[in-house]
């Protein structure tokens, strides 16, 4: 298990990296089992530090987990507190590896749209490219698994009951949606 500890603009000490890889190893080895690699990005924001965690638990599922402190140690600490929630969760999935392993999909890509050729008002968003995402076969659970695990606001699957794209976000009120399109005949 790689453990790769990182500060961005600022200077992650011995003690604190050693700190971090010993919490994150001891947890992840409870719970996970061995897991591909994990990141440990370190910031400072005005007075406050921000820990990213990013757990590659298998090829197609990482874990995140975000903490913020004015001490960098409790920032971690918040950060592994959310991350072991999500983990403990989940437990007996993440341990099957066969069922992340054979996960296959098309490759989806997003493209930036040309906001001068759309409407112009003051009040449109820029829409920007973020980076591609393939697209598994998963049932409905799983691809509810991997909304929370990743902290992601929407994930995208072809749905393995009936091979259709589908769509789980997670709403304004907390809850889950999941979208299934009629197929048409």
């Amino acid at each position: 298990m790689t453990i790769h500890v990182a500060g961005h603009q600022m200077d992650v000490g011995d003690s604190l990296s050693t700190f971090i890889q010993t919490e994150l190893r001891s947890l992840l080895e409870k719970y996970v089992g061995e897991t591909h690699e994990s990141q440990v990005h370190l910031s400072k924001d005005h007075h406050e530090f921000v820990t990213d965690l990013a757990v590659h638990v298998s090829k197609n599922l990482v874990v995140h987990s975000k903490g913020r402190d004015s001490d960098a140690y409790k920032s971690f600490g918040d950060a592994l507190t959310k991350l072991e929630k999500r983990v403990k969760k989940y437990r007996s999935r993440l341990r099957d590896r066969q069922r992340h392993n054979d996960a296959i999909g098309a490759e989806a890509s997003y493209f930036v749209v040309n906001h001068e050729a759309e409407d112009s008002g003051a009040d449109t968003p820029v829409i920007i490219a973020e980076m591609t995402h393939d697209i598994h076969h998963l049932t409905v659970s799983e691809a509810v698994m991997k909304l929370d695990l990743a902290d992601a606001p929407v994930v995208m699957f072809r749905n393995a009951a009936n091979d259709v794209l589908n769509v789980v976000y997670r709403r304004k009120d907390g809850n889950v949606g999941w979208i299934d399109p009629k197929k048409i005949a």
